[in-house]
């Protein structure tokens, strides 16, 4: 059975473009996902409001009337019955 020699013709794989090419795609994929955990880590989410803001709009919501207390039951609120 005849053996395969590598063509000296040919250079060698580490000289070739495809296979750099092949292999640069997902190493910019996981170089994407570190800068991506770097940003996320470095400059994350703020809350919008902090607790105590939290817990004072809550009870100003709670001491509001809701609309159906606002009217007498069986009524609508454009008047018409």
């Amino acid at each position: 059975m005849p053996t395969k020699h590598a063509d000296p013709s040919q250079p060698p794989w580490y000289r070739q473009f495809w296979p750099w090419f092949i292999i640069a795609i997902p190493s910019m994929a996981v170089i994407g996902g570190f800068v991506t955990l770097w940003l996320a880590l470095t400059y994350p989410e703020t809350l919008v409001v902090d607790d105590a803001e939290y817990k004072q709009i809550r009870t100003e919501l709670k001491a509001q009337p809701t609309q159906t207390e606002e009217t007498e039951p069986g009524e609508r609120e454009d008047g018409a019955s």
